[in-house]
């Protein structure tokens, strides 16, 4: 259902402060209590929490298996990992953690029965690793209204971490959308099928949109935006590049802006349940598709193979990463993560 409130232009301006630079983010904030001396004395050089989210458009791609075995390996590298469920209407990162003892979650804190996100965490079997559920949510939950989304959003900034992961649901809702932008970095699973690619281009696009509109500052160009979504629309835009040139048109100014939100808007595609050498081209074609066709950079960061060890992890309720750390698909993680942990340290081209 559309949420009708996140496209009134004054709200708008409340999602788009969520947009913060490393240093604007850390600036007022104190060093976590569980540092040592010698990390507080580096923490204000350095981001209080990196968020990522793990986002694509279409489900059963493997989002929370990634989510949750990326989560292991940063914390098994010490680092303070928060593991949140944002997909309200079928949570399921609590089994894959084999999390079972669920007295809080998401919900309660959007209902307010605590104040503090932070009073959510629950321990997890991996030391450093916590968990914010959303298992337990009512359905009237599912779809956040605007006030609690932007309260959700300043309280996640609160958190004392290393790292929190968000594992957003399918689709392309306006939630979604949201929480998958004001991420650091953002990941986009699909698999090489298909069903899969075609959702996959789909929440690139309209993720990109959603972007722009989000930072647009005048009323003239949101509804430009929201007008491109159209594909009969009077402009003749059918694609994010289109939409680029015919900003790009509107004056040197408009060009700008056109300009520092292509550089802005910079995900990360993952493959998963890949199965041979052709299924991994995929990736490295929708890489260059998206740059010939949508104009929009998406880096391929890599795969990991189909393999049944995932099914089995999940039958017994406990990450891959825990049971079998060494095996292909292990290592195929761990190369993800270095290759994820890379691209942060270049900046975009």
């Amino acid at each position: 259902m559309m949420d009708s409130v996140a496209w009134f232009p004054s709200k708008l301006f409340d999602i788009h402060k969520f947009f913060l630079s490393d240093s604007q983010r850390c600036a007022t904030v104190a060093p976590p209590s569980w540092m040592t001396e010698k990390q507080k004395t580096t923490y204000s050089m350095e981001q209080r929490a990196k968020l990522w989210a793990v986002g694509g458009g279409k489900g059963g791609v493997g989002k929370s298996f990634l989510t949750t075995n990326i989560g292991v390996l940063l914390a098994k590298e010490g680092k303070r990992v928060v593991l949140m469920d944002l997909d309200l209407g079928g949570a399921n990162l609590h089994t894959c953690l084999g999390v079972t003892d669920l007295d809080r979650g998401v919900s309660d804190f959007l209902m307010r029965r605590y104040e503090e996100l932070e009073e959510g965490l629950v321990p997890t079997q991996v030391p450093n690793l916590f968990l914010l559920s959303g298992a337990q949510d009512s359905l009237n939950i599912a779809n956040p209204k605007y006030a609690q989304k932007i309260r959700l959003l300043r309280e996640l900034k609160k958190i004392e971490a290393d790292y929190i992961l968000m594992d957003l649901g399918a689709g392309t809702s306006f939630n979604t959308l949201d929480f998958f932008i004001t991420a650091d970095t953002q990941l986009l699973v699909a698999i090489p099928e298909p069903t899969s690619i075609e959702n996959a281009y789909r929440f690139i696009k309209s993720s990109f949109y959603r972007q722009i509109r989000l930072y647009s500052e005048t009323p003239e160009l949101r509804d430009l935006v929201e007008e491109s979504m159209d594909r009969n629309n009077r402009h003749g835009i059918r694609t994010p590049r289109e939409l680029l040139l015919h900003l790009k048109e509107l004056g040197p100014e408009m060009s700008d802006f056109a300009e520092q939100q292509t550089q802005r808007y910079r995900p990360s595609l993952i493959l998963n349940q890949v199965r041979s050498n052709n299924d991994v081209k995929v990736g490295h074609a929708m890489e260059t598709a998206c740059l010939k066709y949508f104009g929009l950079s998406v880096d391929f960061r890599g795969y990991v193979t189909n393999n049944d060890l995932v099914r089995r992890s999940v039958l017994q309720r406990k990450p891959l990463m825990m049971q079998s750390p060494d095996s292909e698909i292990g290592q195929d993680l761990q190369r993800l993560l270095g290759n994820i942990l890379q691209r942060q340290k270049v900046p975009p081209s």
